[in-house]
């Protein structure tokens, strides 16, 4: 069994791309993934309290910048080796998003991810359950989210989730799973609209690249509609077309 933890990034509109990310964890190691964030959170000096996210500004007051970073990169590092953890993450240019509602744009995401995460339950043959960082809507529309998503599934019903057999929100600091898809998902979101820096890029990339579902046709490996799933599937303007392409091959690049 699967647990997934989901989370978006950069909804604001000063970003060039808008990210979803979730995590699928095996629950086989759970306990072991657990233990490990346990043991070097309190190596590093976190309390119990403390949040561990991917932002800097959630650092606890003193908690030198450096130190949360070489901690993120341990907790990416503990989730491929100990978890066995897969990342999927779905991106879609801000400009073709432009007359969306946030709500909209988050659940298109979700829709998504929870989609490709069926389908990744059903080549394990295994069935998972979703844990959803909370919407902005408030608690009505958030609710009422999950209960569409369990009795109806995608596309208004005609695509049932059924091989996820439930759906929940979760919030920073309820499970180290939270922080495991925080870090992930902030990993990614760095690489994908901060080019600037491309130095923390390549050493992030690899490893995010490691954990994301990948699968096998033909003798050869595909991540991408997997793993990563670039949206909409069919974009009219060149341009935009070209924004794809240069991510695509900047992320590439952080491969070397």
């Amino acid at each position: 069994m699967f647990l997934l933890f989901g989370d978006e990034a950069d909804r604001e509109r000063t970003k060039k791309f808008f990210v979803y990310g979730a995590i699928f964890a095996p629950t086989n190691s759970l306990q072991q993934l657990h233990a490990a964030i346990e043991k070097v959170r309190k190596d590093a000096g976190l309390k119990n309290t403390d949040t561990l996210k991917s932002s800097s500004y959630s650092r606890p007051e003193g908690f030198p910048k450096e130190k949360h970073r070489d901690l993120k990169n341990e907790v990416m590092r503990l989730a491929h080796e100990v978890g066995n953890v897969k990342f999927c993450a779905y991106v879609t240019l801000h400009e073709l998003a432009r007359n969306t509602e946030d709500n909209e744009l988050i659940t298109f995401g979700s829709n998504t991810v929870l989609g490709k995460f069926n389908e990744f339950l059903q080549g394990e043959k295994s069935y998972g359950y979703a844990m959803l960082d909370r919407m902005p809507g408030g608690e009505a529309f958030s609710f009422s989210y999950l209960k569409k998503k369990f009795q109806e599934g995608n596309f208004d019903g005609k695509v049932r989730l059924d091989r996820i057999l439930g759906f929940s929100h979760v919030c920073d600091g309820s499970s180290h799973l939270c922080s495991v898809a925080d870090v992930l998902l902030g990993a990614f979101r760095y690489c994908v609209n901060e080019p600037e820096n491309e130095e923390a890029a390549k050493e992030m990339f690899p490893v995010l690249m490691s954990m994301m579902w990948k699968r096998e046709r033909g003798g050869k490996t595909y991540v991408n509609n997997c793993g990563l799933l670039l949206r909409p599937l069919n974009i009219q303007e060149p341009k935009h077309q070209a924004e794809y392409d240069a991510l695509l091959q900047r992320l590439q690049g952080y491969l070397g």
